[in-house]
């Protein structure tokens, strides 16, 4: 769910007052996705969400 609202451009405060989780953890959920091959930015990410369908 991190990956799908960091998709849908919202900024890691904006995602953890969706999930009620804080926003160190949602940056630590990005930074885990970030360190798999491929990854390098939120775009990234968006696109990955994108490709990979609703």
């Amino acid at each position: 769910m991190t990956a799908r609202l960091v998709a849908e451009g919202l900024s890691n405060r904006q995602t953890g007052e969706r999930l009620f989780i804080s926003e160190h953890t949602v940056d630590s959920h990005v930074r885990t996705i970030m360190n798999k091959p491929g990854f390098n930015s939120r775009a990234q990410i968006a696109a990955w969400m994108a490709a990979s369908g609703p």
